[in-house]
């Protein structure tokens, strides 16, 4: 029973983190107007040099830190959003007590590539 909860919960995980892969990709797309420049091989390339892997660095933190969050047994929760931008990730939502929201900074902080962590929890109750 422990291993299907375990199993539901990183699958809801990897469903998320995918839609998040997928928002980023989306934004991380040159604008209309963005220059291009063919590169040796006659494609072109963003005019943003390593704009495209810093989204996915972000989207890679993004994972982590919500494999995190359902992974711990003390926050487990999936009312906790997250997002990052440059390596800044921001955690907002709801938590039962400020243990819990100390607990999910620290996990969040924990997690490589991270640079700083930004809180809009709220404490139930």
């Amino acid at each position: 029973m422990q291993n299907q909860k375990t199993l539901s919960r990183l699958l809801t995980a990897a469903l998320v983190s995918l839609a998040s892969v997928a928002a980023v990709s989306v934004h991380a797309a040159p604008p209309a107007d963005a220059t291009t420049k063919p590169a040796a091989t006659g494609s072109a390339t963003p005019a943003v040099p390593g704009a495209t892997s810093a989204f996915a660095d972000d989207a890679m933190i993004t994972t982590k830190v919500k494999a995190a969050l359902i992974e711990d047994k003390d926050v487990q929760s999936l009312k906790i959003s997250v997002s990052t931008a440059k390596g800044v990730v921001l955690i907002s939502g709801t938590v039962p007590s400020a243990a819990v929201a100390k607990r999910a900074l620290k996990l969040a902080a924990s997690v490589q590539g991270v640079k700083d962590v930004k809180s809009e929890l709220k404490v139930e109750g």
